[in-house]
């Protein structure tokens, strides 16, 4: 359970730093789907959702994606993986849109390309949180 939290505030610091860059990341509230809320959450909430979705999608979905594609993976020596971890981030915007009726909430990559700088961007962050913790 530790280390699910660890992975967690990795995932919200690397989204977080991600989102901050200049590489079209955006992590917003859609105005107008929100009206039954009083008040929008705070950034840091939108955050920190975000890092839960993508850590559960990266605890459950991904170790499942790795397996069925660990011959690509094998072919391009590993650099496959970075396309995994932009389909992981753009699963996650997608499960965030839809799935979990949070459609005031978003987390949008502009395209691939920002989705694998994000990947890459998460992927250190997680790599510096896993030595510290």
């Amino acid at each position: 359970m530790k280390k699910f939290f660890a992975r967690w505030a990795a995932n919200a610091v690397g989204l977080f730093v991600a989102s901050q860059l200049p590489l079209d990341l955006a992590i917003h509230f859609r105005e107008g789907v929100s009206s039954y809320l009083p008040t929008p959450f705070p950034p840091w909430a939108v955050v920190i959702a975000a890092a839960l979705v993508l850590a559960l999608v990266n605890t459950f979905v991904r170790p499942l994606v790795m397996v069925f594609t660990c011959l690509v993976n094998l072919l391009t020596m590993g650099l496959f993986t970075l396309v995994v971890n932009a389909a992981m981030i753009g699963l996650t915007s997608w499960a965030m849109d839809n799935l979990l009726g949070a459609g005031f909430v978003a987390l949008d990559p502009a395209g691939f390309l920002a989705a694998v700088v994000a990947a890459i961007i998460i992927g250190v962050i997680n790599s510096i949180f896993n030595k510290i913790f």
